[in-house]
């Protein structure tokens, strides 16, 4: 986008007379700009060396730019896609869609902006409440297990002042905290956030702002993110302010969450398929677009933005730094939802990269981070006998020149100038990812660029990756760019990573699901891998009495499950508050864990290494080995954390069962969204009470004499004196 700023020359003429003359003012008007060159008007691709990946065939060099750059003019934007397409076809990756881009948003000052959004402030420093949380302020405690301090992520319940907002079955279930003044549960109110019965629409995830309450869904009627935005009253009753969408294929992730929440502002990523695989990837460019009237059969007319407005033109799109034939436009999307009505839409402003399909993604409080990978059609080529195939399942670790080569970007949330990096290995999902002062880190999966994405070593190599912010730039240069130290292998092929300020820790299991062992089984002993990130070079290794299925934060600590035989679940804890050692295992016998989810995991310790950890847990039954989509009841099972870190049971809430086949006993009914597939359990720490969602209850529970005992419970099935 260029711009032409100043005033017309003004020239002044004289006359050379004896007396003065008016003086003609003449302006020296400018010549209209010269149109912009379409670099991509009839190109050809150059006939492609199969023998080579995508990545790194010259023929290929041409559809990149390795300077970010933006496409110039729709045009270009449409023949590098057409050029692309058919390069695409030569070499048998997919059809691509020919894509139609709007034009674009009028009386826009910024590029890619609908709105202004504010620039985000530095993160503040963490506390030792949850996983990674925040000071509380009075209207949102931070109840949620976040990976990043600052960062909300969207969940099932959240805290407005004296309230909890839960999400399920596509209505919002609101429990007063302090009915009359005193401590005690009381069902406030219960509000659908759909319209009808009738529509095919998936409601996942809540975030509050204030007294703003976000629900996220996905409606395939109408192809579409669906946010409603709703406030909740001091008395605890739900209001509908608005619902808007954001067109898109389905958001969900089996591991990761939907939306943030940063300063009361949203933040979604929405990669937009360019390379079609089935009927799902046919989508057009995002548009943002409301709905304001309602009919009684819940269907609803459109506004007067019937076709929505678009977030962003092809001349904000950044053009790909990296050759690939399976692109995807990643586009990270901000939205200030204060003062939305339902006579507006939000205001928003969208950051959109060509980038590659394959890719994982970090969420902190000023940037939207991106790790794009070659997929698994773009790293093939015709092995010949000098590129022999190398032993995947096991033999000598890759060398650096056999990692297929990445690119890390930056997305700053303000919506300013992207920075990108080349680097090698790729992480294995958004906890294997981080960044703290002034550093990116990662833990990556070290494979030869010859075994496929899906083949996993008998032990997986891994590497540690930093690299100062300031090394990112606005050139993607063929190197390896931050630093690479070769890391301990965890001596299984799955594992679980997260980082503190200071540290790494990660430890693996056999196979890739999280079921305990069946009849009899015993699994091999695990092992923690210990990394301080300002010495990865000099990892410590603590052996465990079971292998890992999950590792999370917990104050001072790494919490990590597992299992060594079918006993039950058993927990350790690492202590990293000097040199890192193992303080204390325990196994809840008997127990097996039900959701693996990061929400699922919650804490509260002191600053003395005190406290409690709560997860959902099964006993030995079917339960013990459901699917992470089943809706069955979990109890709450509760592990106490002494100064020194060890541990020791703390007792368990018992979930209500019922036959999911027999009528409700209070005639409740769900109509919409009746699989939670992001869990229905969750340990709660708020104030100096501790509860637990589970499934349809709320339960309350207090510590006496070092065991949690139930003090409470509400059903949120219950009826309302008025149903809403």
């Amino acid at each position: 986008m260029i711009r032409f700023f100043g005033l017309p020359l003004i020239a002044l003429v004289a006359c050379a007379c004896t007396y003065s003359q008016p003086t003609a003012l003449v302006p020296d008007v400018p010549e209209p700009p010269a149109p912009l060159e379409n670099r991509f008007d009839g190109y050809a691709v150059p006939e492609q060396d199969e023998s080579l990946a995508v990545f790194e065939d010259p023929a290929l060099e041409g559809l990149r730019s390795p300077a970010l750059s933006r496409f110039r003019t729709e045009a270009e934007f449409a023949d590098w896609l057409k050029a692309t397409r058919a390069a695409s076809e030569a070499r048998g990756i997919g059809q691509m869609y020919p894509v139609p881009l709007p034009a674009a948003p009028p009386s826009s000052d910024m590029a890619m902006s609908v709105g202004e959004p504010q620039a985000m402030e530095a993160a503040p420093s963490e506390v030792m409440v949850t996983g990674s949380a925040e000071p509380e302020s009075d209207s949102n405690p931070e109840i949620t297990n976040n990976q990043k301090a600052g960062v909300d992520e969207g969940g099932i319940i959240k805290q407005i002042g004296q309230h909890l907002v839960i999400l399920q079955d596509g209505r919002l279930f609101v429990t007063d905290l302090m009915p009359g003044g005193q401590a005690g549960l009381k069902l406030a109110d219960r509000a659908n956030v759909y319209r009808s019965s009738d529509e095919d629409t998936w409601y996942d995830e809540v975030l509050v702002s204030g007294r703003t309450i976000l629900v996220t869904g996905y409606s395939y009627r109408e192809e579409a993110t669906e946010y409603t935005v709703l406030n909740l009253g001091e008395d605890g009753k739900v209001t509908r302010q608005a619902t808007f969408y954001i067109s898109s294929n389905d958001y969900y992730s089996g591991s990761n969450y939907a939306t943030r929440m940063i300063d009361g502002k949203l933040v979604i990523h929405t990669p937009i398929y360019l390379v079609g695989r089935g009927w799902w990837d046919d989508l057009e460019i995002p548009v943002i677009r409301e709905w304001r009237q309602e009919e009684e059969d819940g269907f609803r007319e459109r506004t007067e933005l019937e076709d929505g407005r678009p977030l962003f033109s092809a001349t904000d799109i950044w053009m790909p730094v990296q050759q690939t034939l399976m692109p995807v436009i990643h586009t990270v999307t901000v939205c200030d939802i204060s003062g939305v009505t339902d006579t507006s839409i939000p205001a928003c402003k969208a950051t959109a990269i060509v980038g590659t399909e394959t890719h994982e993604f970090l969420v902190t409080k000023d940037a939207f981070w991106l790790w794009m990978s070659p997929s698994g059609q773009e790293r093939a080529r015709e092995l010949r006998e000098d590129h022999p195939h190398p032993e995947c399942s096991s033999g000598p670790r890759p060398e650096l020149s056999n990692i297929v080569p990445s690119a890390l970007v930056r997305l700053p949330v303000d919506g300013s100038k992207p920075g990108v990096l080349g680097v090698r290995g790729e992480p294995q999902n958004q906890f294997s990812m981080d960044m703290d002062a002034g550093t990116f880190r990662a833990v990556l999966d070290w494979r030869h660029r010859d075994c496929g994405i899906w083949v996993t070593r008998e032990e997986t190599d891994l590497t540690f990756f930093d690299v100062p912010l300031d090394e990112l730039g606005d050139v993607l240069l063929d190197t390896a760019g931050g630093r690479y130290f070769d890391l301990p292998t965890p001596g299984a092929s799955a594992y679980e990573a997260r980082f503190t300020e200071k540290h790494l820790v990660y430890g693996a299991r056999e196979g890739w699901g999280s079921w305990p062992p069946s009849d009899g089984e015993t699994r091999e002993n695990g092992r923690a891998i210990i990394v301080p990130v300002d010495a990865p070079a000099s990892p410590v290794t603590v052996e465990l009495s079971h292998d890992v299925i999950r590792a999370e934060r917990a104050g001072p600590y790494m919490a990590l499950t597992g299992y060594h035989d079918d006993a039950g679940l058993s927990m350790s804890l690492i202590d990293l508050r000097a040199d890192p050692r193992l303080s204390g295992t325990m196994t809840l016998q008997g127990r097996y864990e039900s959701e693996t989810r990061s929400h699922a995991f919650n804490s509260r310790i002191g600053a003395d290494g005190a406290g409690l950890i709560g997860l959902p847990t099964v006993p030995r039954s079917e339960e013990a080995e459901r699917w992470w989509w089943w809706s069955s009841s979990s109890d709450m099972s509760y592990i106490a954390a002494a100064a020194d870190g060890s541990l020791s049971e703390a007792g368990m809430i018992d979930a209500t069962r019922r036959d999911p086949d027999l009528p409700s006993e209070t005639g409740y009914a769900c109509e919409v969204s009746c699989i939670d597939w992001y869990g229905n359990a969750r340990p709660i720490f708020t104030g100096n009470r501790l509860l637990a969602l589970i499934n349809s209850e709320l339960v309350e529970g207090a510590l006496q004499d070092g065991t949690v005992t139930e003090i409470n419970r509400i059903d949120l099935t219950a009826p309302l004196s008025e149903e809403r």
